[in-house]
């Protein structure tokens, strides 16, 4: 029997996961993010369709220890992701709904932190499923939710969504 037809049994009689044999392991399955495609590496996103191949790959940060500064690209691009998300049909709205999310955990622990930047992820689904978002969003979103190890990755997580917020909301005001 092959995988395909182990999961449907195993649909059918009610049990999670198909059980493997004695002395074989399951084999792991790739979650949607490990799956998709990487970004194609261009110097601007296109018009509400990919992040720039090298967006956060360094994390929010430039320099070590005291020398440590927020990286001057982030502004760049949070300006870029806000026009291209307006282009795409994010309202303001939508996007502070998820600012707050991450707002109401900024002074938690961080394992609370992290819990709100997974939060973000069902409402972008609910904007997709509507058609209120482009799949930018949801790459965003996990990116960031990648780049986020530390509180102080978290605090400047929220500041560039800030920064995108005010972008997004600029570029709306632009087109009335």
């Amino acid at each position: 029997m092959d995988k395909k037809q182990k999961i449907k049994t195993a649909a059918e009689s009610g049990t999670k996961t198909p059980e493997a044999p004695q002395g074989m392991e399951a084999p792991e399955v790739a979650t949607p993010s490990e799956t998709a495609e990487p970004a194609e590496a261009t110097n601007a996103p296109e018009a509400s369709s990919s992040l720039l191949a090298d967006y956060l790959t360094g994390g929010y940060y430039k320099g070590e220890g005291q020398k440590r500064y927020p990286a001057p690209t982030l502004v760049e691009q949070a300006e870029e992701i806000g026009k291209a998300l307006a282009g795409g049909g994010v309202s303001a709205t939508a996007f502070n709904r998820m600012l707050r999310t991450l707002k109401a955990a900024k002074k938690l622990p961080f394992d609370a932190q992290q819990g709100a930047i997974k939060k973000l992820m069902p409402q972008v689904l609910d904007l997709e499923r509507k058609k209120k978002a482009p799949p930018l969003l949801r790459e965003l979103v996990e990116r960031n939710r990648a780049a986020v190890k530390s509180s102080e990755d978290y605090a400047a997580c929220l500041d560039h969504f800030q920064d995108i917020a005010v972008f997004l909301t600029a570029a709306q005001t632009e087109k009335k």
